[in-house]
């Protein structure tokens, strides 16, 4: 059975990944020029449209120029060729000699499919665009990360966000559930983020400067145990006039992932009495609901809509677009500290034109949304094509205290990332997190978080470097 057009690219990016790992396994087999044309031919292959000049922008996503959508023949031609000849070395060779082996041996057969695919193309948009775009485009990646949710677990990414800021790395896009949507929006907040500043101001939060007393009648998401109204957040994320931040204005694009609850659902959900909130009983009682999250993990119940990914949603309020993301189904009930009506306007769209009733924790539809990240960048939301994803995930079976009770939760959990697994190129599973029912954790476990994340990142900035290290152009003649 032929495989879609999604399919194909999606291969082909698996495909150079695979290859970015062999080489950085063993680089004695197959030359350096050979590495540098395989990775420009899957680079290539997988391309639908380019925007001329992006590749020389800080912000790219604000270029004005159009994309330019590419001749489908010469590509269409480059993919058959590349499937037909690496797929099986890449993908299916566990032997990494025998594969780097056997693609040394096929590397006159790409050059000359390559070069072919890209002198139709400059000659099919002889007037759209310069080689030198075309060229660039391919040659440079960036990275989209993907930080999923967790609770209190994910805190660990800021070790790990801090340990790739050290070797210079930093993220192009970011696309959050939950907590992975909190911790990214604030390290969207600035190009470079300061983390020490970060950790430092997370430390200094206490409950009333995030959570309260739930409220009773309408909110903009489902009831919960306690109210996120994170007044602390919305004070952080404001322009230097006092002005609330909006998607649009954050320094790194960002989107996070929310789930709504459909009204033809909404009647059979559990429902939850209200209650008055004791802190000391407050992890039990987050453990006793959040069992009842089981209910919620059905296309039937919900549906994804991500925030930033659209013109409408540009304007969405960041500490709404946040507390949303976080609403944790009969846990956390979101109810702004103060309302925005520009942020309830457009949200009140969504729910009329999807048939929504209410909004909840990302996670409930994509805990780890790396197919959102992949589908949005295809479609230009940040101007550039060629990217890398990196999926973070922090909800993992653990054994030990806090853990262990949420086994059925982390389960259904882990289910859904065999959906997501062909559209990021790697996913960092943490092994070595806070309980996620510790939403506000103490500075002793803020400093563990860190730690953990950081040496956690370690095993990865090899294969992330290679990965973001720009092509060198090939010889193809």
């Amino acid at each position: 059975m032929a495989l879609s057009l999604e399919m194909t690219l999606l291969r082909l990016k698996r495909m150079e990944a695979a290859l970015i790992r062999s080489q950085l396994a063993n680089s004695e087999v197959l030359p350096a020029d050979d590495y540098d044309l395989i990775r420009y031919a899957l680079v290539l292959a997988r391309l639908q449209a380019i925007r001329p000049g992006a590749v020389a922008l800080e912000r790219p996503e604000h270029s004005t120029v159009p994309d330019v959508m590419l001749a489908d023949e010469p590509l269409q031609a480059l993919r058959a060729t590349l499937l037909d000849l690496l797929y099986e070395p890449l993908r299916e060779q566990r032997n990494l000699l025998v594969r780097l082996a056997h693609l040394r041996k096929l590397s006159d057969r790409v050059r000359v499919a390559t070069r072919d695919a890209r002198l139709a193309l400059l000659a099919a948009h002889k007037d759209e665009f310069s080689p030198d775009d075309l060229d660039k485009e391919v040659c440079h990646k960036v990275l989209v990360m993907i930080p999923g949710g967790g609770g209190g677990a994910g805190f660990v990414y800021s070790g790990f966000v801090a340990r790739m800021q050290a070797d210079g790395i930093a993220p192009s896009y970011i696309v959050g559930s939950s907590i992975g949507a909190l911790l990214g929006g604030l390290m969207a907040r600035d190009r470079q983020p300061d983390i020490p500043a970060l950790i430092a101001w997370g430390k200094a939060l206490k409950v009333p400067q995030i959570f309260s007393q739930p409220v009773v009648g309408p909110a903009l998401s489902l009831p919960g145990l306690v109210r996120l109204h994170l007044r602390g957040m919305d004070q952080m994320l404001r322009k230097a006039d006092g002005s609330p931040m909006r998607l649009k204005d954050l320094a790194i694009p960002y989107d996070a992932v929310v789930a709504g609850v459909k009204a033809s659902a909404y009647a059979s959900m559990p429902k939850f009495k209200p209650s008055r909130l004791h802190s000391t009983r407050l992890p039990m009682r987050i453990a006793e609901r959040m069992v009842h999250m089981l209910s919620y993990f059905s296309p039937k119940v919900a549906t994804e809509v991500l925030l930033g990914a659209t013109p409408e949603t540009h304007n969405v309020r960041v500490v709404d677009a946040i507390g949303l993301s976080s609403a944790i189904p009969g846990v956390l009930q979101y109810a702004p500290w103060q309302e925005d009506e520009q942020s309830l306007a457009i949200l009140q769209a969504i729910r009329e034109q999807q048939g929504l009733a209410s909004f909840m924790d990302g996670g409930m539809v994509s805990n780890v949304p790396a197919r959102a990240a992949w589908r949005s960048v295809e479609a230009g939301r940040i101007g550039r094509r060629n990217a890398y994803y990196l999926a973070m995930d922090c909800f993992g079976p653990q054994w030990g205290v806090g853990h262990t009770w949420l086994y059925p939760v982390t389960q259904m959990i882990q289910a859904q990332l065999p959906a997501q697994r062909p559209y990021y190129d790697w996913l960092v599973q943490f092994t070595k997190t806070p309980s996620p029912v510790n939403l506000l954790p103490s500075e002793e476990m803020f400093d563990m978080a860190y730690s953990s994340g950081w040496e956690q990142a370690e095993t990865v900035m090899p294969q992330l470097k290679a990965a973001l290290k720009p092509i060198r152009m090939p010889s193809l003649d």
